[in-house]
C-alpha cells in the first residue's frame, strides 16, 4: 500500500477563491473591475484513519469554507482532495451517494439539519434506504434503534417517533452525528458542532463525537473558536488565519509552545492558559482582520503582528519545520 493510500485523507495546496465585480465610475463610464476573496489559500494536511485536526481561528478565516470544501458542498478553486489515494472529485464523479459514503459533514445547528416534516424514524431509516442499506423498514429501524442507544439516547422508542422540533439541541445534534455515522464514513468534518448548546451538554457530546471517531475508525476535522474542546478532540490542530494555515502540529506540542505570534496571542487570551497551568502575558491583537479581497504579496498578519519586520511585507513566509511535525509559517519564531 503506497503512502497515500495509508491517508485517510490528504489535502494538498487547497485553494477557493471567489470572484466579485466592483463597478467604478470614471469620467470614461463604468468600468468593471475583478476581484478575488481569498477564501481558503493553500491549505495541505493528512490524516490517518481514526485521526483528528483541530481547526481553530478566528470568525470570518475560511475555517467553515474549508469544511465544506472537504465534503464537496463547494468546489475547489485548485489544489487536490485525495481520499485513500483516490482524488474526491473522481469519486463524487462516479456516485454522489458513493461520496456520501465517504465523506460526513456534522454542522452547527441541529435543527436546521433535519426536514421538520418527518419524524427521526423515517429521517434515519430514509437515509438507509437511500443507500441501500438493511432489506426491510423493520431491519433499519432496529439498526437505529441500536445505534440511538449506544448514543445514550435510552429508550429509542422514546425518541424515534417524533419531530426534530420536540427535541433539545443536545438530543438532536447526538441524532445528526448518528445519522452521519450510519454510513461508516471514512471521514468527518464536525463544524463547530457544540457551539449552539448549553454548556451542560457540551461535553457529553464531544465525547460522542470522540467515541465514535475511535469505534469507526474515522479521520475528523474538528472546526471551532474554542481552543480548550479542540485540544480535548484533537490529535493535532491547525491555527488558520485569514484563509491559510499559519501554525500546525502535534496538538499539545503546539498549544504548549507556540511559534506564530497569532497563535501566541491566541492562547494568551484563551481560559485554556489555566488547563496548561501556565502564566502567560495577554497578548492583545490590535485592530481588525485585512480583508481577503486582493491580498499583497506579504504576510496576511503583518498589520497586526507585534513582532513585524519590514520583510514581512514583501513576501509571504513558507512553513519552517520546527521538530516533531511542529510547523510555522514565520522566520521569527522564538
Amino acid at each position: 500500500m503506497s503512502a497515500e493510500q495509508q491517508h485517510a485523507i490528504a489535502v494538498d495546496q487547497l485553494i477557493k477563491y471567489y470572484s466579485q465585480r466592483k463597478k467604478i465610475v470614471s469620467p470614461d463610464g463604468k468600468v468593471s473591475r475583478k476581484q478575488q476573496v481569498k477564501s481558503v489559500d493553500g491549505v495541505s494536511f493528512t490524516l490517518q484513519k481514526g485521526e483528528v485536526l483541530g481547526v481553530i481561528g478566528e470568525s470570518g478565516c475560511g475555517k467553515s469554507t474549508l469544511g465544506k470544501l472537504l465534503v464537496r458542498l463547494e468546489e475547489e478553486t485548485s489544489g487536490s482532495i485525495r481520499f485513500s489515494g483516490v482524488p474526491s472529485k473522481e469519486l463524487h464523479k462516479r456516485s454522489q451517494l458513493a461520496f456520501r459514503r465517504t465523506a460526513q459533514m456534522i454542522f452547527q445547528n441541529p435543527f436546521d439539519t433535519f426536514d421538520p416534516r418527518y419524524t427521526i424514524a423515517e429521517l434515519l431509516t430514509d437515509t438507509l434506504k437511500l443507500h441501500k442499506i438493511g432489506g426491510s423498514y423493520d431491519e433499519r429501524l432496529a439498526m437505529c434503534e441500536q445505534k440511538m442507544e449506544q448514543a445514550g439516547l435510552v429508550p429509542a422508542q422514546h425518541y424515534l417517533h417524533r419531530y426534530p422540533h420536540e427535541l433539545s439541541g443536545g438530543q438532536l445534534q447526538r441524532i445528526s452525528i448518528l445519522r452521519s455515522m450510519l454510513l461508516s464514513p471514512l471521514f468527518i468534518v464536525a463544524d463547530e458542532p457544540v457551539s449552539m448548546l448549553d454548556v451542560s451538554v457540551r461535553a457529553d457530546i464531544i465525547n460522542m463525537l470522540i467515541d465514535v471517531c475511535q469505534k469507526e475508525n474515522t479521520a475528523m476535522v474538528f472546526i471551532s473558536h474554542d481552543i480548550i474542546s479542540t485540544r480535548y478532540v484533537s490529535d493535532k490542530v491547525a491555527v488558520m488565519y485569514l484563509g491559510r494555515f499559519v501554525e500546525y502540529g502535534p496538538t499539545e506540542e503546539v498549544l504548549h509552545n507556540p511559534k506564530h505570534p497569532y497563535t501566541k496571542a491566541l492562547i494568551s487570551n484563551s481560559a485554556m492558559l489555566e488547563s496548561l497551568e501556565q502564566k502567560r502575558e495577554v497578548i492583545r491583537i490590535e485592530g481588525e482582520p485585512p480583508t481577503p479581497i486582493n491580498t499583497g504579496p506579504g504576510c496576511y498578519f503583518y498589520s497586526r503582528c507585534y513582532q513585524r519586520r519590514d520583510s514581512c511585507q514583501s513576501i509571504y513566509p513558507d512553513f519552517t519545520d520546527v521538530g516533531a511535525g511542529h510547523k510555522v509559517a514565520c522566520p521569527y519564531t522564538s
